[in-house]
């Protein structure tokens, strides 16, 4: 008779299991979110508006007569601090100067006459670059020409005469060593920059360490900014195996180099690279949301190649945030920095360009392709055009894109919107901490925006600092910012404590001294119970659990064979358990759960349940061939009571988030940690002296016990599998018969 019942339960069990998976996956099918756009940001008011005019070639003045002369293979646009624009025309060999107002070309520069009197031509120059001379230490200005084919980068003074050639040292000969790590087979540069010291940094597409950092004179210093690759993890296990001579001569995967590099007010570096290879695509995709650094196609670094960009949005400042595939990241080939410490990215596989703040959150987003006024069809590059608006009495940043269409190059020009002056006027006095006028500053931008999340943080942060900190954190909450809503609740938490100090400790003193004194008094109790005969009541079998918690040796033992514990007791435990969890799914504060992300009960119970009962299943199973003498109902008990302190680090941990702040989260997961710790142990020696094992036998089964439920689960989910297939069989076998009769 009990082995039938014992059988019964067995089954009923594992339909628990079943339904519970079943259940789950379905609840879970509803959980997965696709998002498309970092924030609101495609939604907003334009923040910048195409010129109508059509400057092509034809336009710039560089086709002739016969129709030739136009642009061909451009690669690279700049501006110098006046607002003329230079383009590096690649395929023709020149440079390319327009007028900052006309668009018109009024110089071609083609060749140069070298420190020893010799005429020199460009040969496929592809980068170029403008120190502004009032932001340079020195205070000059200078051009820099990308020479790729010729290896070298040519310097220029202001008005294009002739200063410096820089070049990198011969390859070796065969049996010749070399002290320079960049030579002539691995130079050829695409892109560079210049810091405010008269630092230069390189982009060579045969370069793979990384960026080339050379001193103002020319001289190779070193790299910075190496890039990461995503290696094959049977390649590296065949690596270990491989002598000095194979691994030197078999293939290696290389990082992909840098494709762009730009340099703020500041001298910290910005550089872009587009993934080629799936593998680091797929990690490009993965780092948008987990915002790591490593696989991010845009890279913020310091002198010494460390990367600082901050990134405070909700994705990762690399684009596109389409969470489909690694396909649908976006492509980034320029960089370009604008007003108030804002940089833009050029995304050319969407003809798109991407706008955002110091701190990495997303101001704006505009461009697509197609036919329309303002859309682009094969972006080369981009640059900023500062000009001084006597009618606005300050600089106007507009936004220069160079288009290779299918008629030709074309210069599309970008004008700001009063909505991106707004933003722009935000943000500087966000800069200058003229807070008074942030507010009201990022006020006008909401009211032609009411979506726009950075508005709701700069009004937080402005209220803040103006000490109105319940206030600032009704702002900062609007936008889901934790970061500067952590500070100002730390901030009104001291003024509450400065005032409550005294009644709230003499609070917790209380709140101590009572639960010491339940421990004492429920000691006594499990001392006079033990000394009872017959069975134990229900409140007697629960708060046993006191007693077993701090002496698990003989706790265990007692609650075996002197039935100091029940199923309906242990059932309990694990509805506080249960019970426990769905506090801390509802109960965080808004610190630590911003999104107000909550579960439901019937989730809870899968969640803690479904383990459990594997677990009792799965070890008893196991057990039962190594001889142990616990029972299926010793088991299930013996691991509801191992639960006992679980629920009350939860329940403390959960109370805690709505006090503490995000600099003390390491005390909240402390806390859960210590109470799973202790929950391992009291289950490892629940094990040890329900079955009477020895501590290594009980070792090799507990990792059995692990393995039989990764394989019930298998076996749980493969039986699924095919319980859908079937019914979807016999739902389509059904119709089709309903369609035919």
């Amino acid at each position: 008779m009990k082995s039938r019942i014992t059988k019964v339960a067995v089954l009923a069990i594992a339909m628990i299991l079943l339904f519970g998976t079943v259940l789950s996956s379905a609840y879970e099918s509803y959980d997965t979110y696709t998002y498309s756009i970092d924030g609101e940001a495609l939604m907003s008011p334009a923040a910048y508006t195409p010129d109508t005019a059509i400057y092509d070639s034809k336009a710039m003045g560089l086709v002739g007569a016969d129709g030739t002369g136009g642009l061909s293979g451009a690669s690279d646009i700049t501006t110098d601090s006046r607002g003329n624009f230079f383009i590096a025309d690649s395929k023709n060999n020149r440079i390319v100067v327009l007028d900052k107002y006309s668009y018109r070309c009024t110089r071609i520069v083609s060749e140069y006459v070298d420190e020893y009197g010799k005429t020199k031509t460009f040969n496929s120059p592809k980068g170029i670059y403008i120190t502004n001379p009032g932001k340079m230490v020195d205070g000059s200005e200078s051009i820099y020409v990308c020479d790729m084919l010729n290896k070298s980068i040519i310097v220029f003074d202001g008005d294009f005469n002739y200063i410096k050639t820089i070049t990198v040292p011969d390859d070796p000969a065969p049996g010749e060593t070399t002290s320079s790590l960049i030579t002539k087979s691995n130079f050829s540069p695409t892109a560079v920059a210049v810091d405010i010291y008269g630092r230069i940094f390189v982009v060579s597409q045969e370069c793979y360490n990384g960026i080339i950092v050379m001193s103002s004179e020319g001289e190779f210093t070193g790299f910075i900014g190496a890039q990461k690759i995503t290696a094959d993890p049977i390649d590296l296990i065949w690596q270990k195996f491989q002598s000095v001579e194979d691994y030197e001569s078999s293939y290696r995967e290389l990082p992909d180099p840098f494709n762009n590099i730009t340099v703020d007010d500041l001298g910290f570096v910005y550089a872009t690279i587009s993934f080629k290879e799936m593998a680091d695509k797929s990690s490009q995709l993965a780092a948008i949301t987990s915002k790591e650094a490593a696989y991010s196609p845009v890279k913020k670094l310091n002198s010494v190649g460390k990367e600082i960009l901050k990134r405070n949005g909700f994705f990762d400042p690399g684009g596109e945030a389409g969470i489909l595939n690694p396909n649908e990241v976006s492509t980034i080939t320029d960089i370009a920095i604008g007003a108030e410490g804002s940089w833009s990215i050029l995304d050319k596989s969407r003809s798109r360009i991407f706008t955002y703040d110091s701190s990495g959150n997303l101001l704006f987003a505009f461009g697509d392709t197609g036919d329309q006024i303002g859309n682009g069809t094969n972006y080369a590059a981009m640059t900023y055009q500062i000009i001084y608006d006597e009618e606005k009495g300050r600089d106007v940043y507009n936004l220069v894109l160079l288009d290779d269409t299918t008629t030709g190059y074309k210069l599309m020009v970008y004008h700001p919107t009063e909505y991106c002056d707004m933003i722009m006027d935000a943000l500087h006095n966000e800069n200058v901490h003229n807070y008074g006028d942030t507010i009201g500053k990022w006020q006008e931008v909401l009211t032609s925006n009411n979506n726009f999340d950075l508005a709701y943080i700069g009004i937080g942060k402005a209220l803040f600092n103006q000490g109105k900190y319940t206030e600032a954190m009704e702002m900062l909450k609007s936008a889901y910012e934790t970061e500067y809503y952590s500070d100002a609740f730390a901030a009104l938490r001291k003024d509450v404590l400065s005032f409550w100090m005294v009644p709230i400790i003499i609070a917790v003193i209380v709140v101590l001294l009572l639960f010491f004194k339940f421990l004492g008094w429920a000691k006594k109790k499990n001392k006079a119970t033990s000394l009872k005969v017959g069975r134990k009541s229900y409140g007697e079998e629960l708060l046993y659990v006191f007693h077993l918690v701090f002496h698990p040796f003989d706790g265990f033992w007692d609650l075996k064979h002197e039935k100091r514990g029940s199923v309906r007791a242990a059932t309990t435990i694990l509805g506080i358990t249960i019970l426990a969890f769905f506090y801390q799914s509802i109960g965080q504060g808004y610190v630590f759960n911003p999104r107000g992300n909550v579960s439901t009960v019937i989730m809870q119970v899968l969640g803690i349940l479904i383990p459990v009962l594997l677990w009792v299943i799965s070890n008893w199973c196991l057990t039962t061939l190594f001889d142990g003498e616990g029972s299926l109902k010793d088991i299930y008990i013996a691991t509801c009571y191992s639960l006992a302190p679980l629920p009350l680090f939860v329940i403390l941990s959960t109370a805690l988030t709505n006090v503490f702040t995000l600099s003390e989260q390491g005390i909240v997961n402390m806390l859960v940690s210590i109470g799973w710790v202790w929950v391992v142990i009291l289950l490892f020696f629940g094990m040890v002296v329900t079955h009477d094992y020895s501590t290594g036998k009980n070792v090799i089964t507990t990792i059995g016990t692990i393995v039989a439920m990764a394989v019930i689960i298998f076996i749980i989910v493969l039986f699924s599998s095919l319980v859908v297939k079937m019914a979807t069989f016999v739902i389509s076998l059904v119709t089709e018969i309903g369609n035919r009769i």
